[in-house]
């Protein structure tokens, strides 16, 4: 997970980080759709709600999702003078390349990182807290004439991340305190899918559909999530990087496809899982 590391030190020191671009599905079933209702940023699929501190913008539209379902959810920036930034990250466990689901875990590593690096001043942690009824962890970091802190909760099968920057220490201190802001709930009625990863495999998928081979760039592996319902249907195909005339081929083929239903104490349940694509050998890989 170094390079999720990197791109966590990197997104806190820069200023012109900003919000991806939504792809394939619906609000709720897209990791990378949030919108600002009256100064409150709201993200459906982690059930997100979070108030911006006092005269608070968003920034511009940044980059679509990495290969390795890393998401720039939005940043924010004052509106006057440039002199903090509040970025709101999310990594897709199911593709990370060092794959981790404990918060806790990748918080200490990079802190260690932090050390080994000597050219950043780990100020405090890292420590526990619970914030909007999940257990996040936190260290704080400066150096260059900045100073950072990072919250990171484990959700949804994602490392889902608070990176804030300013350039003074009670500034920081006042800007983890809009934290308290921050809520965690689904008021749309829906079931949360159950996530887990390789449920796509042999004896659960029972009927499938192959997508069109010869379309767009070959041999570049994309990455898919998918929401199996109680009946065995694909609801959603979430496409996080492709083609559009890959994107295309994918979900025609996924709408094809039929699963044993996945069931908990007698009842079927929705389940989220991942794929990874190949159009090299027609094939995919189940994660």
């Amino acid at each position: 997970m170094r390079g999720w590391w990197a791109l966590a030190v990197l997104t806190c020191l820069s200023a012109g980080a900003a919000m991806a671009r939504a792809t394939t599905g619906s609000a709720p079933d897209d990791p990378g759709f949030g919108v600002i209702v009256e100064d409150v940023y709201r993200n459906d699929y982690f059930g997100m709600r979070y108030k911006l501190p006092p005269h608070w913008r968003t920034s511009e539209n940044g980059p679509s999702p990495s290969e390795s379902g890393y998401y720039l959810l939005r940043s924010f920036v004052p509106r006057g003078e440039l002199a903090a930034m509040i970025l709101i990250a999310a990594q897709d466990l199911f593709f990370a390349t060092s794959p981790s689901d404990d918060a806790a875990e990748m918080v200490r590593r990079f802190t260690q990182a932090l050390h080994d690096a000597g050219t950043m001043t780990v100020d405090l942690g890292p420590t526990e807290l619970m914030i909007g009824g999940h257990r996040f962890s936190r260290v704080e970091f400066s150096g260059a004439g900045l100073h950072h802190a990072m919250f990171v909760t484990a959700l949804r099968c994602h490392l889902l991340s608070f990176n804030m920057s300013a350039s003074e220490a009670k500034l920081l201190e006042d800007l983890t305190k809009s934290l308290d802001e921050l809520a965690f709930a689904r008021d749309d009625g829906a079931k949360t899918p159950i996530c887990i990863k390789g449920y796509a495999n042999a004896e659960n998928l029972l009927h499938r559909v192959e997508p069109l081979t010869a379309v767009g760039s070959r041999f570049v592996p994309i990455p898919v999530r998918i929401i199996v319902g109680e009946d065995g249907v694909v609801l959603h195909a979430h496409v996080i990087r492709a083609t559009p005339r890959q994107r295309e081929a994918i979900e025609t083929a996924l709408a094809q496809w039929r699963f044993r239903p996945y069931r908990a104490n007698g009842a079927a349940l929705p389940v989220e899982t991942g794929l990874l694509f190949s159009f090299q050998a027609a094939q995919e890989t189940l994660h």
